[in-house]
């Protein structure tokens, strides 16, 4: 999937994540995949009607389905380690 600077968003599934300062940010859902045998999503932050596409404003998350989830919720999870968070965006951008 090609994404553009600042896109507009259209046609994207949204979340809003609560910040280690308490404040709430929303993103959008820009891709899912698979690594090996976890899937992960790439979330870009939404600024007023654009999402931010730079690189401090996307963040990559593991998606985990379990058994108190409806049949298209996952729980996103932060990649707690640095060198498997790196190994995520290193995979994603071999992807295109």
């Amino acid at each position: 999937m090609g994404i553009e600077e600042n896109e507009e968003m259209d046609e994207f599934d949204t979340v809003t994540l609560e910040m280690e300062d308490g404040s709430k940010v929303e993103f959008a859902i820009l891709d899912e995949f698979e690594m090996e045998t976890e899937k992960f999503v790439l979330l870009g932050e939404i600024e007023g009607d654009n999402i931010n596409t730079d690189p401090d404003g996307m963040l990559f998350m593991n998606a985990i389905m379990d058994e108190s989830c409806e049949e298209d919720e996952v729980i996103l999870n932060v990649i707690e380690d640095p060198e498997k968070y790196s190994a995520v965006v290193d995979f994603y951008a071999e992807l295109d």
